[in-house]
């Protein structure tokens, strides 16, 4: 791989893209020099005086597919914990697709100036890729493409963090032994600096790619009910990938399947994967105006 210093130009092509060749201009180093020092901090700003808004899409019910039994408990756990995080809790039950895209719309027009951040929660069912309103299957990249930064300004520099409990297809995890153990082109100077669109979001799915994610009628789905846990134990104080990584942990050695009709899907695994897009560190201070 080549490298070159700011300020020098030279000739550059996208891998697997064409063969197109991009000028780059020379860059003003004394101007990468300032942003570095005035916009690289390593937190997100806490300071706004609200959290943010948190949307809960739980889809519980549908036209066609089976209903997901316990996903109730999943949704009731979710809203207590993120209103004690302190944050505008808002949730949408069985929406059918038309419904679902113009909340999705609706939430990223509107002020978010005075938030630290945003979180979406989606409860459904899924395939690879997929997710499903109450009446049809949708792309899983239109959850996020409205609160892209070059769709939604007011959320620019902001962290927004969805969080997915779905299957992402139908092969099992049956686990390994572990040692001996079980198993813009603006140029106007008042923009600092340019950022990707894609910055600052992170996506957490409750399993990999390819693969089910297990709920339990009774108690829920493994993976928002360790998410919850987590979140309720050490979100004053840890920093959002240390705990998410906990809740991976959780979910990967304290659970595995019990199917008594199907032996075969007996002790099966699964492991949370995490998409970071995140550029610095994600903290969730108590806000004691809001106590």
């Amino acid at each position: 791989m080549s490298s070159f210093l700011a300020g020098h130009t030279t000739d550059l092509i996208a891998d697997g893209v064409s063969n197109a060749i991009v000028h780059l201009e020379p860059a003003q180093p004394t101007l990468a020099v300032q942003n570095a020092n005035d916009t690289f901090e390593e937190e997100y700003d806490t300071s706004n005086p609200r959290r943010g808004k948190a949307i809960i899409l739980h889809h519980e019910n549908f036209r066609e597919l089976t209903k997901r039994e316990g996903s109730g408990r999943d949704c009731s756990t979710a809203i207590t914990v993120l209103t004690c995080m302190q944050f505008d809790v808002r949730v949408y039950q069985d929406l059918p697709f038309a419904e679902l895209c113009s909340v999705l719309k609706e939430v990223a027009s509107e002020d978010h100036s005075d938030d630290d951040c945003l979180l979406v929660m989606i409860m459904t069912h899924g395939d690879d890729d997929v997710l499903y309103a109450y009446d049809r299957p949708y792309n899983a990249d239109l959850l996020f493409q409205p609160f892209m930064g070059d769709a939604c300004p007011m959320l620019r520099g902001k962290p927004k963090l969805f969080f997915v409990q779905a299957c992402r297809g139908t092969e099992f995890d049956r686990g390994v032994r572990l040692g001996y153990g079980c198993a813009d082109n603006d140029t106007s100077e008042s923009h600092k600096y340019v950022i990707p669109s894609t910055a600052d979001l992170l996506v957490m799915y409750s399993s990999y790619k390819g693969h089910v994610s297990w709920r339990s009628l009774e108690g829920g789905s493994w993976f928002i009910q360790a998410l919850c846990v987590e979140l309720e134990l050490n979100w004053r104080h840890m920093e959002l990938l240390q705990l998410l990584t906990a809740v991976s942990r959780r979910v990967a050695y304290d659970y595995q399947s019990k199917v008594p009709q199907s032996e075969a899907n007996n002790a099966m695994k699964q492991m949370p994967t995490i998409v970071s897009m995140l550029t610095k560190a994600v903290y969730f201070p108590v806000k004691k105006q809001l106590q």
